[in-house]
């Protein structure tokens, strides 16, 4: 079971110069663990993340001393954090303390960054990886086109707001015609694509629907994609930011 503590002061992301003691005490630390253990109906959490990261913090505040009583006291097995969006780099210095177990960041076809400097952190210090949004919200599953309507309650009317349909579409279908494969064989691509990094160790697919569980499930048989279709798609790295 994984699971994750908000910020106390309740602010995504994080912004430069927030200092440590407004975000992860110790004490909001423990707190928020003995109430995610009470609300589970565990002893122990087996990764307990903080939600937000900023790599200012390695050497502030009393957070690091309440993750080591709760590891030694078994209520957590390991600790990690989930870094801020498109920023990959926001946590290698924290990687390279040695007291970090694993981390979450986006990571799919569009968004390769974390290949530069995160992975190989990770790799040195065998820090595991938790890969979120490999679908770009749903662009990479190859069913976003001009003409997709969302409700608007849906973020996903905001995150492709006025020609970002366009631009997806445009780009999946290069995709598509690069590798040779049909744009219903996307979504299982870019999960692969994902799987095939050896610094990954899983990953977080939305799903929606039943067959939606059935086909990532499938993707996670260890068949990562050939190397030749990986080194295509290194191609289409698109360094862009939707949630602005």
């Amino acid at each position: 079971m994984a699971t994750k503590i908000p910020p106390k002061n309740y602010r995504w992301p994080t912004q430069r110069g927030v200092p440590v003691q407004e975000t992860f005490p110790a004490e909001h630390v423990v707190a928020c663990t003995e109430q995610s253990l009470k609300n589970l109906g565990l002893e122990a959490i087996d990764v307990q993340q903080f939600h937000v990261w900023s790599d200012e913090w390695v050497k502030q505040g009393d957070w690091l001393e309440a993750v080591q009583k709760l590891k030694k006291q078994g209520k957590v097995k390991f600790f990690g954090v989930s870094i801020n969006d498109f920023q990959p780099e926001n946590a290698v210095q924290l990687i390279e303390t040695g007291v970090l177990d694993t981390v979450q960041v986006i990571y799919n076809i569009f968004e390769q960054s974390p290949e530069d400097r995160l992975f190989p952190a990770c790799e040195r210090h065998r820090v595991g990886v938790i890969v979120r949004v490999p679908f770009d919200e749903g662009s990479l599953t190859g069913k976003i086109t001009p003409e997709t309507t969302f409700e608007p309650s849906d973020f996903r009317s905001n995150y492709f707001r006025g020609d970002r349909k366009q631009q997806v579409y445009e780009r999946v279908q290069n995709i598509a015609s690069d590798l040779d494969i049909p744009l219903d064989q996307m979504a299982d691509t870019a999960l692969r694509y994902v799987l095939s990094h050896r610094a990954v160790s899983t990953v977080i697919p939305g799903m929606r629907t039943v067959r939606n569980v059935e086909r990532n499930c499938q993707a996670g048989d260890g068949r990562g994609l050939p190397k030749e279709q990986v080194e295509q798609l290194k191609a289409h790295r698109w360094d862009h930011n939707f949630y602005e």
